[in-house]
């Protein structure tokens, strides 16, 4: 069976690790444990990891099996003042649900055939750590081995016969060995979220925090921070462990009108636009994120100063 789910793995370019499911009660610990001594911005917590906690509870004889599949970033085009104009979404955010499925079912049908795979929820890059899947960045971001930072973390319990090590011989959360004297992440970041006299981000400062929800932007922002859609590549772009990144052309534009009615500016035939970005925004996996990824696009044209007036 090991072998069989090595080479699913390998020919999928995939990273893969596995172990006994307690290791995800470990670094569910290790977060909680965080927040209650305020290491974590509580708004931070609430939003991106509290939400995803009622999902694949594991059972104790089951085993955690964690895949890294490389992903690239997805460029998505609008129409504005008779022209074209780019917008990136980061790794992860284009299909960012759907993806979890379809490496499920791959997995269930090519990688433990015959077993149950199900999904589970979270900690994913706390427990990807420790079964040695991935290491942090001083970015805080997770780097998977001949991987980079450009990937997508799933992870799945099943009842399949994997050999595990002992729960006591997971590994300890640890740094690139390339961080050390590096900083390049430091000098990259827009708003000084990654402090090198320290490991944890400061999540209030980051702007992946700032644009993924719709509260006002803070006055100390300078607009020139604004480079993505929604999320941020500065770190990751910056640093010496990633190849190029790799960026996929959805294809998607969104016409003058639909451009419009995303940046608030109603007019006549608002409902067609509107139904046109709500198909579009679907088709991304991004279905509730109108109102953050109109906040943002205006935001970043203003930025490049692609607005008239």
């Amino acid at each position: 069976m090991i072998e069989q789910l090595l080479r699913w793995a390998s020919e999928r370019g995939y990273a893969v690790a596995w172990g006994p499911a307690a290791t995800a009660e470990e670094a569910r610990a290790e977060i909680l444990g965080r927040r209650e001594r305020g290491e974590l911005d509580a708004g931070f917590f609430h939003d991106e990891i509290e939400s995803l906690a009622g999902t694949g509870q594991p059972t104790s004889d089951a085993t955690l099996v964690m895949v890294a599949k490389p992903v690239p970033a997805h460029l998505v085009h609008f129409r504005l003042d008779g022209r074209t104009v780019d917008g990136v979404m980061p790794p992860t955010y284009v299909h960012y649900r759907a993806r979890f499925e379809e490496v499920r079912q791959d997995l269930a049908r090519h990688g433990l055939p015959g077993a149950r795979v199900e999904h589970f929820g979270w900690p994913l890059k706390a427990t990807a750590t420790r079964l040695g899947l991935v290491r942090y960045g001083r970015n805080n971001v997770a780097y998977a081995p001949g991987l980079g930072s450009y990937i997508q973390l799933c992870a799945f319990l099943t009842e399949a016969a994997l050999p595990v090590p002992d729960t006591g011989a997971t590994s300890a959360p640890a740094l690139l060995d390339e961080c050390a004297g590096c900083g390049a992440c430091a000098s990259a970041c827009p708003t000084g979220a990654i402090d090198e006299d320290r490991v944890l981000l400061r999540a209030e400062l980051c702007l992946t925090e700032l644009n993924e929800n719709v509260c006002p932007w803070p006055a100390w922002l300078q607009a020139s921070a604004h480079h993505c859609l929604i999320g941020c590549l500065a770190c990751q772009q910056a640093c010496p462990v990633n190849d190029e990144l790799e960026v996929e052309d959805t294809g998607l534009e969104f016409s003058e009108e639909e451009t419009r009615t995303l940046l608030g500016e109603a007019s006549e035939g608002s409902g067609r636009a509107e139904s046109g970005i709500r198909f579009k925004l679907s088709w991304l996996g991004q279905r509730d994120a109108e109102p953050i990824l109109g906040r943002n696009l205006r935001a970043l044209l203003e930025a490049r100063g692609a607005l008239a007036g």
